[in-house]
């Protein structure tokens, strides 16, 4: 079977539909993380240990791991950085989508031929 060789024809303006429902999951899990940095670092400052966080890590194109740091409780440190790569990776989805809404609003019309990967990125879970 050719499954992978498959097409499947969307208007635009259903893939667009689809792309502002990817973003808005990706933007509520960054939103979640997000809070859960914010929890976490209240109770690294609770404990008397001071955060250091770095200017470079609030801009999103920054290239590295420029997260917030502190030395003391492994558990804390793991806990804030998981939080940083998270907020990282959906920030990064929510603008692949707000990209890809754009793109398809503009052209509402058109039809586009969809492979397996493409409809998975538009619709899968």
């Amino acid at each position: 079977m050719n499954r992978n060789e498959w097409e499947f024809e969307f208007t635009a303006s259903a893939l667009a539909s689809a792309a502002k429902a990817k973003k808005e999951t990706h933007q509520k899990k960054m939103d979640w993380w997000e809070a859960k940095k914010k929890e976490t670092i209240q109770k690294v400052r609770d404990s008397g240990i001071e955060v250091k966080d770095s200017v470079a890590a609030s801009y999103s194109n920054t290239k590295g791991n420029f997260g917030p740091q502190i030395t003391i409780e492994a558990g804390l440190q793991r806990d804030l950085s998981e939080c940083q790569d998270k907020i990282m990776e959906h920030n990064d989805l929510v603008r692949q989508y707000d990209g890809w809404a754009q793109v398809l609003d503009a052209n509402h019309e058109s039809r586009v031929k969809l492979q397996h990967d493409d409809w998975l990125f538009f619709f899968g879970q």
